[in-house]
């Protein structure tokens, strides 16, 4: 399993675009310090179709109150240049409050023609949700084309590095949650899946509700069902590797939050593979000045 482990994480900006992602802007750890909501509650990055058919998209976005948004793909005028038909069905989700790339698969997928320029158009409720822009300082940063609207007219353009996934079909794997956390001080730290475990495709898992700007360890293994006690903690996940990382703080409300991208290879021979994953946080509030949270994990396909 650690040798698996290890071949899903160094093949992070090794793997070439195929299977179910077919197109990634600006997917960077980095984030600007920018919010959306009212005035600016639609938003619609400008790309050019690579694949005829899409089912779903994502943006990076949280650090608010869960609401539900919605992501749809719509043509492009040729005269004003402004987003036009619906093509497809709009797909919804609940946010996650932690900020990490989330998003929805379409209720009908969207049929495109390869070369055309299209607008991945994202729909925000409630206000000060994190905007899906890189960091200004970024140096792998792509111009976007971003059209503004209040909900009723587009009556704003700006260029951005935006930051959208866009996915075509593939037959994806499964998840599951289980296990228990143990509290730090601010109650339970809370894990989760955002994507879709399939082959060359981006898998995110983030961490909320923990301590602020503490050390957070993400546990990668293999799925311990019925847990391990080792005194201090609960293991769900067997530590084949151990990545750290410093959690960062987030508001509404005020806690500390982290999301890790996992670029699954596409490597035929991982198919099958069942991947778990836990943080634990060094929390000086916590009992025994550590706290964790369950596990959740994923069979790739």
């Amino acid at each position: 399993m650690r040798s698996l482990v290890l071949a899903l994480v160094t093949a992070l900006g090794a793997v070439v675009p195929a299977q179910q992602l077919a197109l990634a802007v600006n997917d960077n750890p980095s984030y600007g310090g920018y919010a959306v909501g009212w005035p600016a509650s639609v938003l619609a990055f400008r790309f050019t179709a690579t694949t005829p058919v899409l089912v779903a998209a994502q943006v990076f976005t949280g650090n608010q109150t869960p609401a539900a948004h919605t992501v749809e793909i719509r043509t492009r005028n040729a005269t004003t240049g402004l987003p036009d038909q619906l093509v497809g069905q709009a797909g919804t989700w609940t946010t996650t409050h932690a900020r990490c790339w989330q998003g929805a698969e379409f209720t009908v997928p969207a049929v495109l023609t390869v070369g055309v320029d299209y607008f991945l158009v994202w729909r925000v409720t409630g206000m000060f949700h994190q905007h899906s822009v890189s960091a200004d300082t970024e140096p792998s940063n792509v111009p976007v084309e971003v059209r503004v609207s209040d909900g009723s007219t587009w009556h704003a353009q700006a260029t951005l590095p935006a930051k959208f996934r866009l996915f075509a079909p593939y037959q994806t794997g499964t998840t599951n949650s289980y296990g228990t956390g143990k509290n730090g001080q601010y109650g339970e730290p809370t894990i989760g899946l955002q994507g879709w475990p399939s082959l060359a495709s981006p898998v995110d898992i983030w961490l909320d509700n923990a301590a602020r700007n503490a050390i957070a360890v993400l546990v990668l293994g293999a799925p311990i069902p019925s847990g391990v006690g080792i005194g201090f903690a609960d293991l769900w996940v067997t530590p084949d590797l151990l990545l750290a990382f410093v959690t960062k703080t987030h508001t509404s409300p005020l806690v500390g939050g982290f999301d890790f991208t996992l670029q699954v290879p596409n490597q035929p021979s991982a198919i099958g593979i069942n991947l778990a994953f836990q943080w634990g946080v060094f929390d000086a509030l916590a009992l025994d000045g550590f706290s964790h949270t369950s596990a959740v994990s994923f069979v790739l396909n």
